[in-house]
């Protein structure tokens, strides 16, 4: 990702975004604990909630598809996205 764009503007969007609620525009959330949240996983079918977002660590990740990053992670996943789309 770096190549495209310095690394440090990386860290100050990834710094400034929140990523609970760019998340919640897909999953609807719910709060497990003081930064933390759970919701299905947009990646898989599922019954059972197994998607996790730490609003202080800015990540996510699904302990049943094992997809897991960072917002802009996210964002590329759901959108279908490549680096720098």
């Amino acid at each position: 990702m770096a190549q495209f764009f310095g690394e440090e503007f990386l860290n100050e969007l990834r710094s400034r975004a929140d990523i609970v609620q760019i998340v919640e525009q897909y999953v609807t959330l719910k709060k497990s604990s003081a930064s933390s949240y759970v919701g299905l996983c947009p990646f898989h079918n599922e019954k059972t909630p197994s998607f996790h977002v730490n609003a202080d660590r800015k990540f996510f990740h699904c302990f049943g598809c094992d997809a897991g990053g960072d917002v802009i992670t996210f964002v590329m996943k759901m959108q279908n996205l490549s680096f720098p789309d």
